[in-house]
């Protein structure tokens, strides 16, 4: 019997790993790029890029820093793209595939966080097929490879380097786009630790909390298998134990590197095992309430572990002993322990504990909304509690 998960049963008779994505991690890796792809067959002759990134970004130099890196190849960055907003919308999308098809561009390199990298994910299709984000909502619906896709992160938290999802913002729905398929998968995600060095505390808390839910919400949903467990569990201890001094001590860290690797980790994890309720009241909250992503999960995050504890007692035992629960005990009081110690991280971190800190109305109307748009997310089909809308609503009312 397994000292840490048990020999529980293979939930999955029928398993599907797939991971794509080149992942490139080194101490000033950006620099060693233009050689790695001109080596590459299918990168040698995509020398028409476009440099997709954010103002904040831009203002901390990291833009400047992959111009130079390119400066002396044989690969030209036609047109910088800086007006990403915080969360990818549609207009947005549209723009910066405007520019792409007046600039020929056939690569796409994507410096930021998960806004950031969504953006560059459908405005990738938008320049390969033509067509409006809309058009390739859901899953399956873009209709082959895209031009390709280099992320380079600069938070320790979105995973949106290795997923095959992009999310974006319809500003007058009120609600995001879905678009997955297997052709949304990054060309290659390059985690350099430089890029993360001047990321400011709160942000560092922010995404690595992101990163936290993905492990832990991969780790425990209906979905989960055990090559993402691995890796779920893997980066759930590396979080644990890098998170708070990632926060305090800025420069490419040691701690700031491990967080790197663990959210690409994660990231891997939650694509091939799926989120669930945190997520779907995430994604809710941000596009009603414009609330940061990571933040909106990690304010969710210790609600809806309370909420799934009765599916999840053993999951959450197991993950109490990579957040470096010592004491033994019974499983269920392994797996309080383990959403204890996800509220003493956030609280030695600094991340608010209820969305009313962060602007969102403690409200009955608010929990409604958010409710009823939580429900419409498909993520919520992967959660271990099948709870009804009006459970949904007291769990959301406890988040405000």
């Amino acid at each position: 019997m397994g000292w840490i998960n048990g020999n529980h049963p293979i939930s999955r008779p029928d398993i599907l790993f797939f991971m794509p994505t080149e992942i490139k991690f080194g101490f000033g890796k950006l620099q060693s790029l233009p050689t790695e792809f001109q080596i590459a067959p299918d990168l040698s002759q995509t020398t028409h890029a476009m440099l997709i990134t954010d103002k904040g970004v831009a203002a901390a130099g990291l833009a400047e820093k992959v111009k130079q890196a390119f400066a002396e190849s044989d690969y030209e960055i036609r047109v910088v793209y800086d007006e990403t907003p915080a969360e990818s919308d549609v207009n947005a999308v549209k723009q910066a595939a405007r520019l792409a098809a007046e600039h020929d561009i056939n690569l796409f390199l994507a410096l930021g966080g998960g806004s950031v990298m969504d953006t560059a994910k459908a405005v990738s299709i938008l320049a390969t097929y033509g067509g409006e984000p809309g058009d390739y909502e859901g899953g399956f619906m873009v209709p082959g490879p895209i031009k390709p896709v280099v992320a380079i992160p600069t938070t320790v938290g979105t995973g949106s380097e290795v997923t095959l999802v992009s999310m974006v913002k319809d500003a007058e729905s009120h609600r995001k786009l879905l678009i997955s398929s297997p052709f949304l998968y990054p060309r290659a995600a390059v985690l350099d630790p430089e890029m993360v060095a001047t990321l400011p505390g709160k942000l560092v808390a922010w995404t690595g909390m992101d990163a936290l839910t993905h492990s832990i919400e991969a780790y425990t949903c209906t979905e989960h298998e055990p090559i993402s467990e691995a890796l779920a569990f893997r980066a759930t201890e590396m979080i644990a134990d890098n998170l708070e001094k990632a926060v305090i001590e800025a420069g490419p860290t040691e701690a700031r590197a491990k967080m790197q690797l663990a959210a690409t980790m994660a990231g891997i994890a939650f694509t091939n095992s799926p989120v669930g309720a945190v997520h779907a009241i995430a994604h809710a909250v941000g596009a009603l309430y414009h609330v940061h992503h990571g933040l909106a999960n990690a304010i969710a995050l210790p609600f809806v572990m309370e909420y799934n504890l009765s599916e999840c007692a053993t999951g959450y035992a197991a993950l109490a002993k990579a957040m470096n629960v010592a004491e033994n005990g019974s499983e269920e009081a392994l797996a309080k322990a383990c959403i204890a110690a996800v509220r003493n991280l956030k609280s030695r971190t600094d991340v608010p504990t209820h969305y009313s800190q962060v602007g969102v109305p403690k409200t009955e109307e608010a929990a409604q909304k958010i409710t009823q748009a939580a429900m419409e997310e498909l993520c919520l089909a992967f959660n271990p509690r099948k709870g009804t809308e009006e459970e949904l609503l007291e769990l959301v009312r406890q988040t405000l």
